[in-house]
Formats: structure tokens, sequence, C-alpha cells
């Protein structure tokens, strides 16, 4: 199990940040950032926006995975600002 622990939070695989960022973005704006959330293979579509998707990803490792970061970050974009 701490191998499986150590390998689903390694910078080196950063899948897992990735589903989560997208998760969260799916919340907030209806779509993901990837258009198959289900599907992070190589199977899945590409997603839309690619940096955006890498950079929160960055930032919710590099913050500790903390979702309260995640989620002020995202709800203080620009993007969320706007008016749909």
């Amino acid at each position: 199990r701490l191998t499986l622990a150590k390998w689903l939070v390694d910078k080196q695989s950063p899948t897992t940040a990735r589903a989560i960022v997208n998760r969260v973005w799916q919340a907030y704006f209806g779509l993901g950032l990837m258009p198959t959330p289900e599907e992070f293979g190589t199977q899945g579509e590409k997603p839309t926006h690619p940096e955006l998707l890498d950079w929160l990803a960055v930032e919710f490792v590099d913050g500790g995975w903390s979702f309260k970061k995640l989620h002020k970050l995202v709800v203080t974009s620009a993007t969320y600002k706007q008016s749909s």
C-alpha cells in the first residue's frame, strides 16, 4: 500500500493531481479541462487547455495537496469572475 500511495503522489506521475484539478474545475464550470474526466489515459480525449491543467496540477501539488488552496485559486481567477 505504501508503494501505491507514494506512486499516486509522485511528482513524476502527475495524473492524480491532474484528475483532481479537472474534477474541481468541472464542479465549478460544468465542464472539465479534460472532456473525458474518467479517462486520462491514451484512449481519452486531449485536454481543452493542457497548459492550464498542468499549471493548476503543479500549483495543487506545490500547495501541499490543499483542496482549500485549490478552490481559492479557482474562485479568485478571472475566468470564474466572468459572468456566464
